[in-house]
């Protein structure tokens, strides 16, 4: 649909008054016209009986026990995902947390006091074990 601006045009004149009448024939006009042409549309048998029975509902008890399943399934997972992060915390072998550590560790305030002073307990071993080899290495050079 394309709109022309707004031009003066010889058979309309923004002066001119139109009268209740003539707007209802040009109304009416325009309501009445009947479409240019019609097209036939034949569904085959096969194309009714789908439609026949798309139209009706689906039957969904199955679907429910499954998403229930899906739930249940989805928080085992989650719970040993935290448990399986916190092992390897404390075992020293962590590579960082995933998601549902980090959620876990955000709401239990005994868990993450836990973690922090356990990782800044193995950072410092870390550290005295570092000193440890590179004094060995000093004192063998000497």
């Amino acid at each position: 649909m394309h709109i022309q601006p707004l031009r003066y045009s010889p058979s309309v004149s923004p002066q001119k008054n139109v009268s209740n009448a003539e707007f209802a024939q040009v109304n009416n006009a325009t309501q009445t016209s009947t479409p240019v042409s019609t097209d036939t549309i034949t569904l085959s048998r096969d194309a009714k009986q789908l439609a026949a029975n798309a139209q009706k509902p689906a039957e969904m008890p199955a679907l429910r026990d499954n998403i229930e399943t899906l739930v249940e399934l989805k928080h085992a997972k989650m719970k040993y995902q935290v448990i399986a992060d916190m092992t390897n915390i404390a075992t020293g072998t962590s590579q960082g947390i995933s998601a549902p550590t980090a959620y876990y560790l955000s709401h239990n305030e005994d868990a993450r006091a836990m973690t922090v002073n356990h990782l800044a307990q193995q950072q410092q071993v870390n550290t005295m074990q570092i000193y440890a080899e590179t004094s060995k290495n000093i004192n063998e050079w000497v």
